[in-house]
């Protein structure tokens, strides 16, 4: 009965308040109630804050909560997460860190377009807002041209295998988990590891990618998330690996000058244009010249579009 639902999984730390307003953000939204669960994986929070969770949201919607009995770690349970929806049988997942949120009804289409497709994953744009939900900017749009998915290996040579971090994060991607490809992070590498566990899963599970120009989710901005503590240089080198195992893994060959290009780009987004830091770390991470043509076309693409991201499918 759950192969077409979407389980809503949240890995839980003494989430305080804002694991209930997570948890609640489904039903707010106007999801329907017959498309989803909402399962916390909690993490031997001491606050209460899971107990807390009623059983089912303002919706109706089942909610169900497993609590470890000891801290597994961040990335750890998220497998567990996904464990857990494997083996209630849900057919879809997308993850909502604590303090996130869902954002209008684009899920039910993601996963409407994904069925239509025989695709293994949906990626969308999300917004980013503060601690008091302000909208920032929306996040992660890609100019999609074509009506149709993509291969995995199609999607990764436009996008990884030229720079573009287009597989993440993880409260943008909704994920097939009825073909049984089994989707899991490598709790030794937190930087990148749901860039690279979705690479993976999607060549592994062979059923292509599909894209939906809405935002999905609300990325809260607020102090201690993970990446916000990463220095630019360690966010950039922890990019260029992962673009080469996920090329490596799926035997596409990088594109290094276009990389470069990327990078720059990204380099000087990080580091609020400090293009001689930009330039100097690019260098470091990638020896090979930047393409100019390729830096010229994504700041056109910027200007243009409000993205520097294009893929044809």
């Amino acid at each position: 009965m759950r192969a077409s639902k979407i389980a809503i999984l949240v890995p839980s730390y003494n989430g305080g308040a804002l694991l209930a307003e997570t948890v609640a953000s489904a039903a707010q939204a106007g999801v329907p109630p017959d498309c989803y669960e909402i399962v916390v994986c909690d993490n031997a929070s001491t606050d209460g804050s899971a107990d807390a969770l009623p059983a089912r949201d303002a919706q109706g919607a089942a909610i169900t909560v497993r609590r470890n009995a000891q801290n597994l770690g961040r990335v750890a349970n998220w497998n567990l997460a996904v464990e857990v929806a494997e083996e209630m049988g849900f057919g879809f997942a997308l993850f909502l860190m604590v303090g996130d949120l869902v954002h209008g009804t684009g899920l039910t289409k993601l996963r409407d377009r994904m069925v239509a497709a025989g695709a293994c994953l949906g990626i969308g744009s999300y917004e980013i807002v503060d601690e008091t939900l302000r909208p920032q900017r929306v996040a992660r749009r890609i100019v999609w041209r074509g009506a149709t998915g993509l291969t995995a290996q199609a999607f990764l040579a436009q996008s990884l295998a030229r720079g573009a971090m287009l597989y993440g994060p993880l409260g943008a991607n909704l994920y097939w988990l009825g073909g049984g490809a089994h989707l899991r992070f490598d709790p030794s590498d937190e930087s990148h590891t749901d860039q690279l566990a979705t690479a993976v899963f999607t060549r592994v599970a062979g059923g292509g990618v599909v894209y939906l120009d809405q935002p999905i989710s609300r990325w809260r901005a607020r102090p201690g998330r993970f990446h916000s503590g990463m220095e630019p240089r360690g966010r950039l080198a922890s990019d260029v690996r992962v673009m080469e195992w996920a090329c490596q893994a799926a035997r596409v060959a990088p594109d290094y000058p276009k990389i470069r290009a990327s990078l720059l780009l990204r380099g000087a987004w990080l580091t609020r244009g400090d293009l001689r830091a930009a330039w100097a770390w690019s260098g470091a991470l990638v020896p090979a010249a930047p393409s100019w043509t390729w830096l010229f076309r994504l700041l056109c693409r910027q200007a243009f579009h409000k993205t520097p991201w294009l893929v044809k499918a």
